[in-house]
């Protein structure tokens, strides 16, 4: 009697994106899982896809159906609690089903083309007993092989690298040779695990004794941890005041009961420092996830996981999916981060997926923040989630206190430079004590464009509607949406005058322009330019923990997790450069970097100093860093939220519709506006062109839909999935980012 398995093929188009009934043929019958990758015969072609379901009855004849030609591996990718989490991003999202599995399972692991590193060992093959007799036998004439049968004397049981071995005992490896050819040893493959970096530090391994504010919020945490009910906490703490031990402890409660845990990191450059608090506290009980491993590294990471042999997890937002056995808590550091949500399809956001996957698995979610999410502190506040505060650094250390220098006075005082006179000098003085520094800058690069002084004509990208940046270390105009490159031109393309000039400021001129005022002092740059090497992120900041870099300039790299304590100088060169994109949210990035790139100081012995160079310093988002203060910031955000009907008042769903024709585009765009007329919207803003309208030589168009209901928008996206999207053509693509974090 026949078998069936409904498998979703890997074509990640609208109308193919539902299940298909396939023969399980018969060799494979009490192989074959769901969740297991197979290869099918679709249409003329042969597809990987994965199986979502096992039945005994399909609504097709058997004479209609296909058989499954092979599986990829016997490895089962998700179960079917997964698959509840996948279909529910894909409805919430209004995503295709196949591209939320694919970003869950590794790529390289379902298509088959990862491998185990297998490394050659030796183990003692004669009984324990004999070692005696047998070393008596080599002591006089084979001193290299008495040696190493000496070390198996010792460790009997042991299975070790032969290359260990012999770095170990200083002998030659014909010695463990001449000793497997006698008998008295033998090889076996051994698999390695690659892990991505080990690093300890004695000093971390000691668990603290938690101040009172800790330990109110442990008992809270303690009391709810294993209720198998779903809580959500926001953990509001101010930069320094432990959360990280909350974190730490939590997990150590998980770990005895067999449990695992998830932590999220917003930056590959905070993974090496996690990960070196959590590996001196809990050995190689952990996995590391993020997109800078190697293939190889991230299979080995996600094959210890699920084979229950990693415990604990620390990724960036795709470490969501991470196959925990028996999870028992899921932890988001750094919560407010853009960086947890998805920039290209499936749209999704990693925070409200650990809040579905938390409920499936009735396991408790902490989301910590010293300046949390608009949305986030409205559910605190809204009772949505349970508020866990820790308002003081430890020991009760104040947080460090921050000047705002108005850049238009120092103008007016004729100091037409980059720093101020008061950034200058506490510079001087910084370096004067044997102190370090953090600049911060959210731009890379040496000048922000190139501009025609004659006829005012930007220099831009011939892919995109945005300017590009100059870098002087490459001497090169690059495009960083598309990545083009091209010289700087000695004349200006639209009027031949020569009169072409850099403007504007990245980090890489900050880095120059330090360099020239401080020969002496030791500085580095990290940013994307100079973190694109696999280790760069910790190669910088090991230099920094050891005192050999004197001044660190970056974008928002550095603005967040770092916990050094000779940094006793902050500056911000400019607090303006996000407030004034065209994104409803720029008020409240801005207030959150300047409190985190704050609160890197004034963490050792000296309370640190902080000042913020701005053009705009009175407003509410500057004076609420300057204070510490999140709900003078939450009091005048949220009015302004309130009134122009933003999140958390309303659910968006911002549309962008791309074609390389701006006509077609723009004529897409009118007809999805149309179809979109007939279903229960709020409102609908535009469609307009997008506020960077080319990228990559494709034309953008946006429309900008505002739910009162989450329902009413789940509702419309499903009938627009149904009705509209699976019959349009493939050469205009919709992208759909539901709860959108940014409108460019």
């Amino acid at each position: 009697m026949n078998k069936f398995a409904e498998v979703i093929v890997d074509i990640p188009v609208p109308k193919f994106d539902k299940a298909y009934d396939y023969i399980i043929p018969n060799k494979m019958i009490d192989k074959l899982k769901v969740g297991m990758a197979v290869k099918v015969k679709f249409g003329k072609r042969t597809l990987r896809a994965f199986v979502l379901n096992i039945k005994n009855k399909s609504d097709l004849t058997p004479d209609e159906l296909k058989e499954i030609e092979t599986l990829v591996t016997d490895q089962i990718f998700f179960d079917k609690n997964d698959l509840k989490l996948y279909r529910w991003i894909s409805e919430y999202y209004c995503a295709l089903l196949i591209s939320v599995i694919k970003t869950a399972v590794p790529t390289a692991v379902f298509k088959g083309k990862t491998s185990k590193k297998i490394i050659q060992a030796v183990k003692l093959k004669i009984e324990k007993n004999n070692v005696k007799d047998k070393l008596k036998e080599l002591k006089k004439r084979a001193p290299s092989q008495y040696q190493v049968l000496e070390y198996f004397k010792d460790n009997p049981e042991q299975e070790i690298e032969i290359k260990k071995l012999i770095d170990h005992l200083d002998v030659y490896r014909g010695a463990v040779s001449s000793l497997v050819e006698k008998g008295y040893l033998e090889y076996t493959d051994s698999v390695k695990r690659r892990i991505p970096y080990k690093d300890y530090d004695q000093s971390l391994k000691k668990e603290l004794t938690p101040t009172p504010a800790q330990k109110e919020v442990l008992n809270t945490l303690n009391k709810s941890i294993f209720n198998k009910d779903s809580n959500t906490f926001l953990l509001h703490g101010v930069t320094g005041s432990g959360k990280t031990e909350v974190y730490m402890q939590i997990i150590k409660k998980v770990l005895a009961k067999d449990k695992g845990a998830i932590l999220l990191v917003p930056e590959i450059s905070l993974t090496p420092l996690m990960v070196k608090r959590f590996y001196s506290r809990f050995g190689e009980n952990i996995a590391v996830l993020h997109s800078a491993l190697s293939t190889g590294e991230r299979y080995d990471e996600w094959r210890n996981i699920k084979r229950g042999k990693a415990k604990i997890v620390i990724g960036a937002r795709s470490a969501i999916f991470a196959p925990v056995q028996n999870l028992g808590v899921i932890i988001i550091d750094e919560e407010h981060e853009n960086s947890y949500k998805q920039g290209n399809h499936p749209f999704y956001h990693a925070r409200r997926v650990a809040q579905k996957r938390a409920e499936l698995n009735q396991v408790d979610l902490i989301l910590g923040s010293a300046t949390p999410s608009l949305e986030s502190y409205y559910n605190a506040k809204d009772g949505n989630y349970k508020y866990l505060s820790l308002p003081a650094r430890i020991d009760n250390k104040e947080m460090p206190p921050v000047e705002i220098i108005d850049m238009t006075e120092e103008l007016k005082k004729g100091n037409p430079s980059i720093f101020s006179s008061t950034l200058e000098n506490n510079l001087k003085e910084t370096l004067k004590n044997g102190e370090q520094a953090i600049l911060f800058l959210n731009r890379r690069g040496y000048a922000s464009f190139v501009l025609c002084r004659s006829c005012g004509e930007v220099i831009k990208c011939d892919n995109c509607d945005i300017s590009m940046t100059y870098h002087h270390d490459k001497d090169k105009l690059i495009c960083h949406y598309c990545g083009a490159a091209r010289k700087v031109p000695k004349y200006c393309p639209n009027c031949s005058s020569k009169y072409i000039k850099d403007f504007g400021i990245g980090t890489e001129r900050i880095e120059k322009e330090v360099k020239k005022l401080f020969p002496e002092a030791v500085v580095a740059r990290m940013d994307h330019d100079t973190t694109t090497k696999k280790g760069s992120h910790r190669k910088i900041l090991n230099k920094l923990e050891n005192n050999e870099i004197d001044i660190l300039i970056g974008t928002q790299m550095v603005a967040k997790g770092h916990d050094y304590p000779n940094i006793s100088l902050v500056g911000v060169i400019t607090a303006d450069t996000i407030m004034n994109l065209p994104d409803f949210r720029s008020s409240e990035r801005t207030f959150q970097l300047m409190t985190q790139v704050a609160g890197r100081t004034g963490r050792g012995k000296k309370q640190g100093k902080v000042a913020i160079q701005t053009y705009n310093p009175e407003h509410y988002s500057i004076l609420a860093a300057k204070e510490h203060d999140y709900d003078y910031f939450y009091e005048q955000e949220i009015i302004l939220r309130k009134a122009l009907k933003y999140p958390p008042f309303t659910n968006l769903v911002n549309i962008t519709v791309v074609h390389q024709k701006k006509n077609k585009a723009e004529k897409a765009a009118k007809k999805l506006y149309n179809h979109l007329k007939g279903y229960k919207i709020n409102k609908m803003v535009g469609p307009s062109p997008a506020p960077i309208e080319r990228i990559r030589g494709r034309y953008r168009v946006q429309l900008l839909l505002k739910f009162s209901d989450i329902a009413d928008r789940t509702n419309v996206l499903n009938k627009l999935k149904e009705e509209f999207l699976k019959n349009m053509s493939m050469n205009v693509k919709y992208n759909i980012d539901v709860d959108p974090i940014s409108m460019l």
